[in-house]
């Protein structure tokens, strides 16, 4: 009798036939498959392996950094064609650690790069090949009180864990969302219309929008949070003549950098077993914090190093994780480098020139950034890009704040002399601009999403919103359950009442196609949320701080106002084309009346593709519950024919 493990190739990988079948070709990077054995370390040079945290076990800078394959689609005339496989697979994370069962796009963790041509339209199935229940582990913990201040998800393994009911038995139903790809909503992923094994999904894009890097995902209604974790992730890009013409580094000089967290359990004697262990705290046994797992993957391997030339590079950096926040810093000699990340582009292309960031570039889940990095003053050294945190010296530990082992990955420069010269362009693409007042809605109110505290089921929510007018304002008694008063930097008070919460409450948000939207966001609470937009994308065009101490928790309204404090800088990577926003601060949370304040992120949103889609927190975690559906049309059928009942 066969059983799902027979049919697990060992070890796994992209093969000859999947390779030809797609037309793969190495474009990012070197072309290396995701079952190669790693190799062993050059003769003595910069950097070398260093010992992890305690309890971590796995020695760091070991393993070299893999290169996800690369795919390019077979042009079938008139539009291209690929085929990709969803599949069970035994992935090589680490050389001291058992291999892992994971649910893979093509037997690679992340999946084979799909790389693609502006204007050629795409046509891809993927196809449902997995087997076995979802190889994952999922448990939580928690005490009565507070977080605690060295939690067990720090750790491997599941001692005094509970096991979360109903995970274990998922069977593989699957569906694939194209990150980013402005595709109508019949071919976007709609999060119930899933394939089981046997089965294929048939998507197209359309692969009409500038150079950039998108990346593609499971994206199964309630269980997002598991399947993605499971390894379903990778990237596709997008190529233009603008990209070509800039003459920016390529081949092995342009490396992405796939970003994810995971955990993994023990046996009996401690050692650890490569079984994928998702593990969250429960704060006060009840309220379910974002998942923030100990050992960080860089292109699927646990804290890799790279052997790089002193010269510049080109990094794709995707922040795939589950809900974590890399607050990224280049370290040489234990400090950070100043200026080390030069950003061309974020989620949508590139941006018109380079900006360095100052301090750290902080990427929530699901965002991009496109970065030179220069390591032609670092002849003969080793570098290391570490996560940080607000307030923690950067490399440094930190239990409290999920940094048990900040280290990310090591880059080791050769000391010779640079293979080529490179001056970043001035200009970059000259077809992007950033918004301007003339371009933006004059008519019509501004969208509101309310992002506020746990409620009665213990979870943040998201709450859609619709301005009261002044006069039924006057005639409410504050605090009002859903009714949320702002009082903007001029003084004006805009009274907003909730219009829906639950994913299947009422009428959803409806849009004009190609229509220009003002969406705000407001957070009351001081968590961060990475906020989405499908069948859209949008410029962010402010960020600012709001005293949210007016908000009754237990009401679920505010008693006062929440009032302005002032403008908040963006950050070099919120500055372009974007399709989420994160909304809340990125360094540490601080309870209390004058702790962290709340925030309002305005961004103006075009629709360029119809159907039906959705907007969401990107915390994987959380999207279960903070999800809305969202309906693109053509302007003139929202009220053809007068009104029929």
């Amino acid at each position: 009798m066969k059983t799902a493990s027979d049919e697990i190739p060992g070890p796994p990988g992209i093969d000859r036939r999947t390779l030809l079948r797609g037309g793969a070709v190495a474009g990012l990077g070197a072309l290396v498959s995701a079952s190669s054995v790693f190799a062993a370390p050059n003769d003595a040079g910069p950097g070398g392996p260093e010992p992890s945290a305690d309890g971590l076990m796995l020695t760091k800078f070991t393993d070299p950094l893999r290169t996800p394959p690369v795919l390019r689609p077979r042009d079938r005339g008139g539009y291209d064609e690929l085929t990709v496989r969803m599949r069970t697979a035994d992935v090589t994370v680490h050389s001291q650690l058992p291999p892992v069962r994971m649910w893979t796009y093509e037997g690679s963790f992340p999946g084979p790069t799909i790389e693609t041509v502006r204007g050629r339209r795409l046509r891809v199935a993927w196809e449902n090949h997995l087997t076995g229940n979802i190889p994952v582990t999922a448990v939580d913990f928690g005490q009565m009180g507070g977080p605690m201040p060295d939690p067990l998800s720090n750790y491997p393994g599941t001692e005094g864990c509970q096991e979360v009911p109903g995970v274990a038995d998922l069977q593989p139903w699957a569906v694939v969302h194209l990150h980013g790809m402005l595709t109508g909503g019949g071919n976007d992923g709609w999060m119930e219309n899933l394939v089981g094994p046997g089965d294929v999904q048939l998507s197209a894009y359309p692969n009409e929008q500038a150079a950039t890097a998108l990346w593609y995902h499971d994206h199964t209604h309630h269980v997002s949070r598991f399947s993605v974790y499971a390894g379903l992730a990778g990237l596709f890009v997008i190529r233009d003549e603008e990209e070509r013409a800039l003459g920016l580094p390529t081949g092995r000089h342009e490396v992405p950098l796939v970003l994810s967290d995971r955990n993994f359990a023990l046996d009996g004697t401690g050692a650890l077993t490569g079984r994928l262990v998702h593990k969250v705290e429960m704060v006060g046994m009840r309220l379910m914090r974002a998942l923030a797992a100990p050992y960080t993957l860089v292109n699927g391997v646990v804290w890799p190093y790279l052997e790089v030339e002193p010269r510049w590079y080109r990094f794709r950096i995707v922040n795939t994780a589950n809900s974590r926040i890399y607050r990224l810093m280049l370290l040489a000699d234990g400090r950070p480098v100043p200026g080390a990340f030069q950003v061309i582009g974020t989620d949508q292309g590139l941006i018109d020139k380079p900006l360095a960031v100052d301090g750290a570039l902080n990427l929530s889940s699901g965002e991009r950034a496109d970065v030179l990095v220069d390591f032609g003053a670092f002849r003969g050294r080793s570098l290391k890009l570490v996560n940080t945190m607000e307030g923690v010296t950067p490399g440094a530990s930190s239990t409290r704040h999920d940094l048990l082992e900040p280290d990310v990955m090591q880059f080791r420069v050769a000391d010779r002399g640079p293979s080529a010269h490179f001056t970043p362009p001035r200009t970059l693409s000259a077809a992007f601009r950033r918004t301007a007042p003339g371009d933006l809605p004059h008519e019509g109110a501004a969208r509101w999403v309310v992002l506020a505290g746990p409620g009665s089921q213990n979870m943040p929510e998201l709450w859609e919103m619709e301005e009261v007018a002044e006069a039924e304002a006057q005639g409410i008694t504050f605090p009002a359950a859903g009714i949320v008063q702002v009082k903007d930097a001029e003084g004006r008070v805009t009274t907003l009442r909730r219009t829906a919460m639950r994913y299947d409450d009422g009428s959803a948000f409806t849009v004009a196609h190609e229509g220009v939207e003002i969406w705000k966001y407001l957070n009351l609470a001081a968590s961060p949320h990475p906020m989405h937009i499908h069948l859209a994308h949008f410029q962010v065009l402010s960020r600012d701080n709001y005293d949210v101490s007016g908000f009754d928790q237990a009401v679920r309204g505010s008693a006062r106002p929440i009032a302005h404090l002032g403008a908040a800088k963006l950050e070099p990577h919120e500055l372009g084309e974007k399709d989420i926003i994160r909304v809340g601060t990125a360094g540490q949370i601080r309870p209390g009346p004058n702790g962290t304040p709340g925030e309002l992120v305005t961004v103006a949103v075009r629709f360029p593709v119809v159907g039906r889609g959705v907007h969401h927190c990107h915390m994987l975690e959380h999207e279960q519950h903070m999800v809305r559906p969202l309906v693109v049309g053509p302007a003139g059928h929202q009220h053809a024919g007068g009104h029929h009942h």
